[in-house]
């Protein structure tokens, strides 16, 4: 009965100390999870007369440790895709009575009873609510707090795209190299020897031969030699 009248006589007007209304009495607790994802719902335990007496969030696809008790009466709330808690309204005696949570998209769901001294937080323009904070009693939440963190927007650039510009082929047509040009050359003067073998008479020793001379083309290592072929005597 004296702790009772002990709390009963901290338990103020709503207040907002260390991010906490209702009452700051009991043990700290916060809920974490963030890194699983942004919260996609809520489920919440009750007393016999009603009181919050337990919460867990929903982070992406994992829920959260619960923190307080859970009991048979409790409801559950998912959010929608692309929906964001935007504030948050309650009600608080010695226990938190009722929690009703706002969204970006007009919803507003309620948890409890509203009845007690009432509060209300957000985190302002372009914030969502990401975990939750409280104090724990051993029969029931006293108090509860929210983080609140801005929600990036999506920067799409307003300046017209550009229509594909066509740039035409100025290149020249490869030249043929020097080395080409070479060959090329070679070829008529490969003609000019097939030309040039051709019978020669000449005279050994006093015997006419008719000697075939083959005149091959000059190396790049040397210059151009003259092999007989055949001799035939006349």
């Amino acid at each position: 009965m004296l702790l009772l009248l002990t709390l009963a006589f901290l338990a103020g007007p709503t207040c907002r100390a260390q991010e906490i209304w209702g009452n700051k009495v009991g043990t700290y607790f916060i809920i974490r999870g963030e890194e699983q994802g942004e919260i996609r719902g809520i489920k919440i335990y009750f007393t016999i007369l009603s009181h919050i007496k337990g919460i867990q969030l929903l982070f992406g696809k994992h829920w959260s440790i619960l923190y307080g008790m859970a009991t048979a009466s409790h409801k559950e709330w998912l959010l929608e895709d692309g929906e964001h808690i935007i504030k948050v309204r309650g009600d608080a005696c010695l226990c938190l009575n009722s929690l009703t949570f706002i969204t970006n998209k007009g919803n507003h769901v309620l948890f409890g009873k509203s009845q007690g001294r009432s509060f209300e937080d957000s985190g302002g323009p372009d914030k969502h609510l990401v975990t939750v904070n409280g104090m724990l009693l051993s029969g029931c939440i006293s108090g509860i707090g929210f983080d609140w963190r801005h929600v990036p927007e999506n920067v799409v650039s307003t300046t017209p795209q550009r229509e594909p510009i066509t740039i035409p082929n100025t290149s020249k047509p490869k030249e043929r190299s020097k080395d080409e040009d070479k060959d090329g050359g070679d070829g008529g003067n490969d003609k000019d020897d097939d030309e040039n073998n051709v019978p020669k008479l000449i005279h050994l020793e006093g015997t006419v031969h008719q000697v075939t001379l083959d005149r091959r083309r000059q190396s790049p290592n040397g210059p151009v030699s003259l092999c007989p072929i055949n001799f035939v005597h006349l």
